[in-house]
């Protein structure tokens, strides 16, 4: 799918939700990315958007790795101070309920 730009034309006639992913800064629908959000003082992926407060998405595994390698992105994103952990692990319970990713 291609990304549409922030409030274009194109995206306000199919009517769809639009996120910014966290490592590529691109403009994405929605269900095709990963919401994170902290549980527990830590990031995890929220696969069925259940888990309160405040959100950030990402839309692959290496978009995950450009925001952890960005000063603050997680902090900045959460609007607290917050522990990212590891990478593998946040991702690898992405994978086991996403098999298809």
């Amino acid at each position: 799918m291609k990304p549409f730009l922030p409030g274009s034309p194109r995206a306000a006639i199919r009517g769809m939700t639009e996120r910014t992913c966290l490592g590529c800064r691109m403009v994405l629908e929605k269900g095709s990315m990963v919401r994170l959000a902290v549980k527990d003082g830590r990031v995890a992926p929220d696969l069925d958007g259940r888990l309160g407060g405040r959100g950030a998405y990402v839309c692959s595994e290496k978009c995950l790795k450009e925001a952890c390698k960005r000063k603050d992105a997680f902090n900045r994103a959460f609007k607290a101070r917050i522990e990212h952990g590891g990478l593998d692990s946040i991702w690898e319970l992405v994978r086991a309920a996403r098999p298809s990713d």
